[in-house]
């Protein structure tokens, strides 16, 4: 089958959904699928998996939901009170985004809280998880690290403050909000410790963008204690914004981080990504 994967956001979160379409990529041609990465194209001899359809427009989602393509509905944001992230101004989510979904051939979800939230609309999706991939194994750490810590994801006003507070406290650290995915894996590699710290109040899912994409690479995570039914934080280290510093630095005792790092690869390990695509598909049917 050939699957065009295509994304639909601007290209500064391209870079941050890099990870994730890659493994998409390399799990279904390992399954003999031909797929191709399309931004922003749809292919009408192909399955469409569509990500980031909320950043268009109400009269684009309409103009795909009729033109007869096939597409996926590929959903990565948290779906509650008729709205994504809990944000009305995110995207006309009744009149346009549900409808659009409505239409698809199937619709797949990264959050799996999300998946009883389908059922009131009165219609299915299936749960995508992500897993191990060999190829993502992209990450050449440094035999000497010069960072203790690096952070890259939306800096918010919570975040930063936490992140401030360690540098204020004499560890030598980074972070970014945005940026090309080879700055990020160079600085990946510099930093004995990833961070994974909670957005704001509001967001408290668990980012499995940034954990899965570690843990596929040997990182050691320190990681605030999320919602997390799927419970990807097994390959993390669980902290409160208040021990933040003193776990991090027991973690730089000795180079702890390196043998917590090859653990929770192992772990990841466990769940390959090409064996959960492959069931993701029987699960979804024709298509």
């Amino acid at each position: 089958m050939n699957f065009n994967i295509c994304y639909m956001g601007p290209e500064w979160l391209f870079h941050l959904r890099r990870d994730f379409i890659l493994c998409l990529k390399y799990a279904l041609e390992d399954l003999g699928h031909q797929a191709n990465i399309s931004p922003a194209a749809l292919d009408r001899n192909g399955v469409n998996l569509v990500i980031g359809a909320y950043f268009l427009s109400k009269e684009n989602l309409q103009t795909i939901a009729r033109s007869g393509y096939r597409y996926i509905n590929i959903n990565t944001e948290i779906i509650d009170q008729d709205m994504l992230n809990y944000n009305p101004q995110k995207v006309d989510f009744l009149g346009a985004y549900l409808p659009f979904m409505e239409d698809a051939v199937a619709r797949w979800d990264v959050v799996l809280d999300n998946i009883p939230q389908y059922e009131k609309y009165e219609c299915s999706a299936h749960f995508l998880r992500w897993g191990h991939h060999p190829k993502l194994r992209d990450i050449e750490h440094r035999s000497n690290k010069d960072l203790d810590f690096y952070f890259f994801g939306m800096l918010s006003p919570r975040r930063k403050t936490i992140l401030d507070s360690l540098t204020q406290a004499g560890l030598r650290g980074t972070a970014d909000h945005s940026c090309p995915y080879f700055l990020r894996n160079d600085r990946i590699a510099r930093a004995k410790v990833q961070l994974n710290l909670i957005q704001d109040d509001r967001y408290t899912h668990v980012n499995s963008f940034r954990i899965c994409y570690l843990a596929n690479n040997s990182c050691h995570i320190l990681s605030e204690n999320e919602t997390d039914p799927a419970n990807y934080l097994d390959y993390t280290e669980i902290i409160t914004s208040n021990n933040l510093f003193e776990r991090l630095h027991a973690a730089l005792v000795n180079d702890r981080w390196r043998e917590c790092g090859l653990a929770a690869a192992a772990a990841f390990e466990k769940q390959k990504m090409t064996d959960l695509m492959a069931s993701l598909l029987d699960t979804t049917g024709p298509i």
